[in-house]
């Protein structure tokens, strides 16, 4: 085989090598792939405190929003999901600080298989905010940061939680 021939070859073969490569390592490819590899995840019922609805539907909302955030998470409807979260508002206290309010919230998540029930990790999320007269938004806030913290785990260990392990 001639010399050029063969150095043309390399040269085809390395560049093509080096394109796969290169885009096997580009975010784009990392994000589909991580979406399609990812854990679906549902949320399941929830609770407020003494039975308050407005807290129940604030603490699903919270849930879907840390889920959508979460890494190799994917929230979906309870039909396709592999596991199912489900949660209550353990307290939700709000006291008169010097500057206005503080909140303190805390949350109690159950992660469970979708199929069956069996229950794969039983989560806490304690969190607070304090300042200014709003109330409303500092609940919020205080919730939300809970339940980020309660899910924290998942992320880092959903497929393992998905399969069992």
């Amino acid at each position: 085989m001639p010399r050029a021939t063969m150095l043309a070859r390399w040269l085809v073969f390395g560049a093509a090598g080096a394109m796969a490569i290169f885009c096997a390592s580009s975010p784009g490819h990392a994000q589909r792939r991580g979406r399609a590899s990812a854990v679906r995840v549902a949320v399941g019922e929830t609770a407020g405190s003494e039975g308050d609805a407005q807290q129940a539907a604030a603490l699903a909302g919270a849930i879907s929003a840390a889920l959508d955030h979460a890494p190799d998470v994917r929230l979906t409807s309870a039909r396709r999901a592999q596991l199912v979260v489900r949660g209550s508002v353990v307290r939700l206290e709000r006291t008169r600080v010097a500057e206005g309010f503080e909140v303190r919230c805390e949350v109690s998540l159950i992660v469970a298989d979708a199929r069956g029930g069996s229950v794969r990790a039983m989560l806490r999320g304690r969190a607070g905010a304090r300042g200014g007269q709003d109330v409303a938004r500092l609940r919020a806030n205080a919730l939300q940061a809970a339940v980020r913290g309660a899910l924290r785990p998942l992320g880092a260990h959903g497929r393992a939680l998905a399969r069992g392990h």
